[in-house]
């Protein structure tokens, strides 16, 4: 269950989507992707949303098979991912909503011999044709757009291939969705802060494990509720290596930042520092190094954000946290569909659609222009 800091939980508008309501049938996807199972290794093509839930997935929970995301054309990229992931041995996995990213496309040419599987609109589209007249398999896409496809087919497909426990995650997507109250607590609580001047938030993540949530937090309040001038910046990093660079910014530069520390409290892997008897008196600091003898490192990392939080705390910095009991495929889900109503209540309460990207949209129609010219 997520826990978070906050002083003053408010009620939740009735504002609501249905797209916080649908529920993917697992079993169909798993009769659709039965023939492809046999493949070791995974390569996802997408952008934006597409990818972010399934690398958050992947990253946190890992597999034994391999996996490459692929949201660029740069061709050394594209290369070393061939390289890596041979096609006798691989599945493509290209995923777009629509299916008329021109970017995807480009990159999906890279990977055209290898068997794939297309998550998009089966009855329109470029992607649905290329699918069609390559006779690979079309697993429907929902009317949900990517940044919030995280419970559907878009991100469910390449986690089951990857063998992860996408009940699991289903189940705890379903939760976070109830936590209606916490998330619009949170989202109002940058929304004050924003009238005050705090246009920032910085987002220091204490676990290696979720560090693919990084994307999918950006991606997900820029392309939600930065519109008409109105949202604040958001930027990820993990720590406690932030604190090496990042808390200088935070800390010690302009006080327009909120802090949103995110922190496992157990580890799935319990160890304890041992120090060598003739390193115990090598002075750190005025103590002998002993001093960190038996101490269990998850107490240790703790003690790093605890750290950072007193600080920004002593200096009147305004922060909050964000704290899940243990990484495991339920709080996965929760997590992320968690921040996907931060991010809904973010846009109703500024006025926005949280929907839409209109300049996301812009960019890509100039894109396009210029690729005209190289013709």
């Amino acid at each position: 269950m997520i826990k978070i800091d906050l002083k003053d939980i408010s009620k939740a508008p009735e504002d609501w989507s249905d797209v916080f309501d649908y529920r993917e049938d697992i079993s169909v996807l798993e009769e659709q992707i039965e023939d492809f199972k046999k493949f070791e290794n995974i390569i996802v093509i997408g952008n934006g949303g597409s990818i972010t839930s399934y690398d958050a997935y992947y990253g946190a929970l890992g597999s034994a098979r391999g996996s490459a995301t692929v949201w660029t054309m740069e061709p050394d990229y594209l290369k070393s991912v061939r390289d890596k992931y041979g096609k006798d041995n691989t599945v493509v996995v290209v995923i777009s909503k629509s299916g008329n990213t021109l970017g995807l496309i480009e990159s999906l040419m890279y990977f055209v011999d290898y068997s794939v599987i297309a998550v998009t609109n089966p009855d329109d589209g470029s992607l649905c044709e290329i699918a069609k007249k390559m006779d690979w398999k079309i697993i429907p896409h929902p009317a949900i757009g990517g940044r919030f496809s995280g419970g559907t087919s878009s991100a469910f497909v390449p986690s089951l291939l990857a063998g992860l426990d996408v009940r699991a995650i289903q189940e705890g997507i379903a939760g976070g969705y109830s936590l209606k109250n916490m998330a619009y607590s949170l989202s109002k609580y940058y929304f004050d802060l924003e009238k005050d001047g705090y246009n920032e938030i910085f987002v220091p993540i204490y676990s290696q494990r979720l560090k693919d949530f990084q994307n999918m937090i950006v991606q997900l309040m820029h392309e939600s509720a930065c519109k008409d001038g109105k949202g604040q910046t958001f930027y990820c990093s993990l720590a406690p290596e932030s604190q090496h660079h990042t808390n200088q910014r935070f800390i010690g530069g302009k006080k327009n930042v909120i802090g949103t520390f995110i922190v496992v409290k157990k580890s799935s892997h319990e160890s304890k520092i041992q120090v060598p008897q003739e390193l115990s008196e090598i002075n750190y600091k005025g103590e002998n190094l002993s001093v960190i003898n038996g101490i269990n490192y998850q107490d240790a990392l703790r003690a790093e954000y605890i750290g950072t939080k007193t600080d920004a705390d002593e200096k009147q910095i305004p922060n909050v946290t964000i704290e899940i009991d243990e990484i495991s495929p339920q709080s996965v889900g929760e997590l992320l569909s968690f921040w996907h109503l931060v991010a809904f209540y973010s846009s109703v309460l500024r006025g926005v659609n949280p929907f839409d990207q209109p300049a996301v949209e812009n960019s890509k129609n100039i894109t396009l222009n210029e690729i005209k010219k190289l013709i």
